[in-house]
């Protein structure tokens, strides 16, 4: 009869450990196990599926909010363009503003 052994590494901290292992020694159950019996349950096709679904909705949402980005950077633009000269305070700040928003869009589509 053989007898088939996974060895599983898992990296976390000693204070989830300790729950763990309080947790298996309050309901009788042996640490292996609970962690074969979940590793059983879970489905790496599911997993992927769902990691990729998370994926796609947060590209999309980047991507709206570098839209967002670039419209507000649009009508700063265009009210930094429409400012009086005698208003020097005012189109710094603006144009400060603007450059800031590029900055932003410049960071979040390097990030898409």
């Amino acid at each position: 009869m053989s007898r088939e052994v996974t060895q599983v590494k898992f990296t976390i901290d000693s204070d989830t450990v300790s729950v763990f292992k309080t947790y298996c020694a309050s309901e009788g159950v042996s640490m292996t196990a609970t962690i074969r019996q979940w590793m059983e349950a879970c489905s790496p096709v599911k997993g992927g599926r769902e990691k990729a679904r998370a994926r796609r909705y947060r590209r999309k949402a980047v991507l709206e909010i570098i839209h967002a980005l670039n419209r507000i950077l649009e009508l700063e633009s265009e009210y930094r363009d429409n400012i009086p000269e005698q208003f020097e305070q005012r189109y710094e700040t603006a144009d400060h503003s603007c450059d800031q928003l590029m900055e932003a869009i410049a960071c979040l589509e390097d990030a898409y």
